[in-house]
């Protein structure tokens, strides 16, 4: 079955947060067998260079998700926890003037940190170690 584009900016979205959340993350993928694939889709990410529809980036997404399963670890559609079903764009009311969310900083993914998840920094992003962008912008 085709994912659909949204489909493919949230599987990017869950494997940005498993990869800032878990050090591992990364080398499991590579001993997984996909660890080509997964740097691939990070200077994809990190360039900015979409491919047409997202065609090129949904290949190495199943890619790296077939290696992911196949090595016991959770597929890229299932989040660790709640907000899953946030859709992308979502708006949150501003609250006094300071980010509701941080987001992907290039609009990349579907990955959305909320303020209770966040920490005490601002989040990263695993393609470029990148700060998200703060949503609402201040």
């Amino acid at each position: 079955m085709a994912r659909s584009r949204n489909g493919t900016r949230n599987r990017l979205g869950v494997l940005c947060d498993q990869l800032t959340r878990h050090e591992s993350m990364a080398a499991e993928i590579d001993t997984a067998g996909a660890g080509p694939q997964l740097r691939e889709l990070l200077e994809l990410v990190r360039s900015g260079t979409a491919t047409a529809a997202g065609a090129r980036e949904t290949e190495l997404l199943d890619t790296i998700e077939d290696a992911c399963v196949r090595h016991g670890l959770p597929a890229l559609d299932v989040r660790e926890y709640g907000n899953a079903q946030l859709p992308l764009g979502f708006g949150l009311p501003p609250e006094g003037g300071t980010a509701s969310a941080w987001v992907c900083p290039w609009g990349n993914c579907g990955r959305v940190v909320l303020p209770d998840e966040a920490g005490a920094s601002a989040p990263r992003c695993a393609a470029g170690d990148e700060p998200l962008r703060a949503f609402p912008a201040a």
